[in-house]
């Protein structure tokens, strides 16, 4: 703060916390006959650091809040104008009080992690499924799971810190779940399901918001969220089975496993639930389809056109048309 020609007295933050006196003191700013006035205007200097007050209000103070323009006028007077030097604003974020995008999106970045962050909890509370699945939950979100990322943070030695699904980065929560090729087809599975086209966000508080749809109704968001819990749920087992018991990567039974739990929670949480209610003949069919998919060019007779791989309906009629022509 200079000369104060350039702030305005209730709207701009130059006090001392930051905060406009507008919002420190909205009782006065309410009978204030000065709102629209710089600080400049507002008194007079008597002297170079002088300066003497002169406020206006549109009626007499009550009895009640004389001690709130005291303490207004105290929070003011922490703040000393003077005439040589001129107002200039202060990025308090930065120690050289230089502004810089680079800070300002940190500050940005925090403010909505917090928000996303105090939403995306809301929202997992508000699910009804068994206890041990939302603490597994709850501790994911949090990124407080015992990823070998997360062990080797807390100086727990351990012999191999990748991934017991790719085996070619380091295991952190982001990548186990999100990211690691042998898990994306069933994100990318279930997105086509829904129909939506989405780029993955790779950390879990992100990931868990992101399944959420503006256009869809209260319940379908929720079983957005519960297939999301299913599927980092079997994610988990099928991670402990493969290093405790030395099983192999399944994803066929990470999907089995997941379509399990989600309708055995739907099951508990609608009384009317049924498995073709919701569409879920769709899922029914792409897994019968993934499974056939393999033994399908087997069963089918070779002369089958339609609707096998590397076959196309095509062929036939061009066979036919060539058989036509070489009879001609």
């Amino acid at each position: 703060m200079g000369r104060g020609d350039q702030f305005l007295l209730w709207e701009d933050p130059w006090v001392d916390k930051g905060i406009p006196l507008k919002d420190q003191f909205p009782e006065l700013f309410r009978i204030s006959s000065q709102r629209n006035l710089m600080v400049a205007d507002v008194g007079f200097f008597f002297s170079e650091n002088g300066w003497d007050w002169n406020l206006s209000w549109r009626r007499y103070l009550f009895d009640n809040e004389m001690e709130i323009a005291s303490k207004f006028i105290d929070q003011m007077s922490a703040t000393r104008l003077n005439i040589n030097l001129k107002d200039t604003w202060v990025w308090r974020v930065e120690a050289n009080g230089i502004f810089s995008t680079k800070s300002a999106y940190q500050v940005i970045k925090t403010k909505q992690s917090y928000e996303g962050r105090q939403l995306g909890f809301q929202q997992l509370w508000e699910i009804k499924i068994p206890p041990r699945a939302l603490s597994f939950s709850w501790r994911l979100l949090w990124d407080r799971l015992p990823t070998k990322d997360n062990l080797t943070k807390r100086q727990i030695q351990i012999d191999n810190d990748l991934s017991p699904f790719c085996h070619s980065q380091p295991k952190s929560a982001s990548h186990l779940f999100f990211t690691c090729a042998k898990v994306l087809p069933l994100w990318w599975e279930f997105f086509s399901w829904v129909k939506e086209d989405r780029v993955i966000h790779c950390r879990p508080m992100d990931n868990f918001l992101q399944h959420y749809s503006s256009a869809g109704s209260k319940a379908s968001n929720k079983r957005w969220k519960m297939w999301w819990l299913a599927l980092t749920n079997s994610i988990w087992k099928l991670r402990n089975e493969m290093i405790f018991h030395n099983q192999s990567f399944d994803i066929t039974k990470m999907a089995d496993s997941t379509l399990f739990l989600l309708w055995t929670w739907l099951r508990g949480w609608e009384r009317d639930f049924k498995v073709f209610k919701y569409c879920m003949y769709e899922i029914i069919a792409k897994l019968l389809a993934n499974r056939l998919r393999l033994v399908l060019s087997g069963l089918i007779d070779e002369r089958q056109s339609t609707f096998i791989k590397n076959r196309h309906i095509l062929h036939g009629i061009l066979i036919l048309n060539e058989v036509v022509d070489e009879s001609i």
